[in-house]
């Protein structure tokens, strides 16, 4: 009796210290891989499944939140007190790679974004290019393609 009890703690401990081994920290705060059309956005809920437009905000401790949309990432992120310490990475348009979103050129007007805020982020050199600071700056000022629609919209009423 005594050293079946004896095989079960020291079974508990091997799988204890087997599950501490395997996990996995994010201290650098790099993307994740996630399985695509099964993670949904923080901020909409809506299914990643645009591989061109995708983002990820790593926290400080490194923990992974998912995004459609940049537009969504950053009405998110105002919310929560570490975001400056957090990293963000979106994928390039062009390529679908993962980059971090202040070394990013960002382009505003593109219809294709899946909430439809038009801001897209890619290495590549573009004409008219953006910083990321300007994008979040157009966000908090409602200066993006779905209020420009929805302003159009509502004047084509009267």
């Amino acid at each position: 009796m005594k050293t079946e009890r004896l095989e079960k703690k020291a079974a508990f401990i091997i799988i204890f210290l087997l599950f501490i081994g395997c996990h996995q920290s994010n201290e650098e705060q790099l993307p994740v891989d996630f399985v695509w059309d099964r993670v949904v956005c923080e901020e909409c809920k809506m299914a990643l499944s645009d591989h061109h437009y995708a983002v990820q905000v790593i926290d400080p401790n490194g923990k992974a939140y998912f995004f459609d949309d940049i537009g969504c990432t950053i009405l998110w992120l105002r919310q929560h007190s570490w975001q400056d310490k957090a990293r963000t990475w979106v994928t390039d348009y062009k390529t679908t790679e993962w980059i971090e979103a202040e070394k990013a050129n960002w382009i505003y007007g593109d219809p294709r974004t899946p909430m439809g805020y038009g801001f897209a982020a890619t290495l590549s050199q573009v004409e008219n290019a953006m910083t990321y600071e300007i994008v979040k700056k157009w966000m908090f000022i409602g200066k993006n393609l779905v209020n420009e629609n929805r302003s159009k919209h509502l004047d084509s009423t009267k």
